[in-house]
């Protein structure tokens, strides 16, 4: 009788731990149902529409993040190098290129499952199209490092990893028919201090 009813408690509390665990993990984590993939930069197309899935919901509810309607725009998210290496803020990294066509874009440094906050004011952790210096091809680009650097900079922190968030406002790049071919700005690494 002991032995029996010690295997069923052991069952409901692994039964519970899973659970409560599995639902903790999936809604810390971006939606991964109809996401949209462009050079790694990664969007949940479910985000921002009328009757969103629990597990969206959920993510925005968790994160305290306030997601983008269809019709203002698309929020993309980036934790990788070209190399497939996760980001490091000990790193000094450059994105190049463009972006796909919108009226106005924004990017920040994501630390933790939240905007990151600039330690000083005249310290960048966020930069948006307006406020950046472009070549004469319209294309950019931006370093992101622990020490100030020339032209367009990103500060993410001194050490740790961080994500990217690329978000286009007024862009048709959820409804592509696919006869053009999307670009998205590369994110290289160009080296890390040690420590």
């Amino acid at each position: 009788m002991i032995r029996e009813l010690s295997t069923l408690l052991f069952s409901v509390a692994l039964a519970l731990v899973l659970g409560i665990g599995s639902a903790v993990w999936a809604s810390g984590q971006m939606a991964l149902l109809g996401e949209l993939e462009i050079n790694d930069w990664r969007a949940s197309s479910g985000i921002g529409a009328n009757s969103p899935d629990p597990y969206v919901q959920a993510y925005y509810s968790r994160s305290g993040g306030l997601p983008l309607a269809k019709a203002e725009g698309l929020a993309f998210v980036r934790q990788t190098d070209e190399s497939g290496d996760g980001l490091n803020a000990r790193c000094t990294y450059v994105i190049e290129g463009d972006t796909p066509g919108a009226r106005l874009w924004t990017l920040y440094v994501l630390r933790n499952d939240a905007p990151m906050d600039a330690p000083e004011a005249a310290i960048p952790t966020a930069l948006h199209s307006g406020s950046i210096l472009r070549f004469s091809d319209g294309d950019f680009d931006i370093r992101i490092a622990p020490l100030p650097q020339p032209r367009n900079w990103l500060y993410a922190g001194a050490s740790g990893p961080f994500a990217l968030v690329l978000s286009l406002y007024d862009t048709a790049i959820a409804s592509d028919t696919g006869l053009s071919e999307l670009r998205m700005p590369e994110v290289k690494k160009l080296g890390c201090t040690n420590g």
